[in-house]
């Protein structure tokens, strides 16, 4: 699933900014940098998940009951 794009996320920042109270004539463009900002934000969590977790190491060292990793 890829993370939400700056279109999709301009009008839930333009409403928290107005419940918040922000407003201006370069409200629109502040409200525009913070999703863009969060977009990109969310791209690069979601491609890092992607990447396999953790490093190989032998089944005996992480199976064996009562043991720490």
């Amino acid at each position: 699933m890829p993370a939400p794009s700056k279109a999709q996320l301009q009008p839930l920042v333009d409403g928290f900014m107005q419940q918040n109270g922000l407003r201006g004539e370069d409200a629109p463009a502040l409200a525009g940098a913070i999703a863009e900002i969060i977009a990109q934000a969310l791209t690069l969590l979601a491609a890092q998940a992607k990447v396999a977790p953790g490093i190989a190491c032998s089944p005996g060292a992480t199976a064996a009951p009562g043991r720490l990793l």
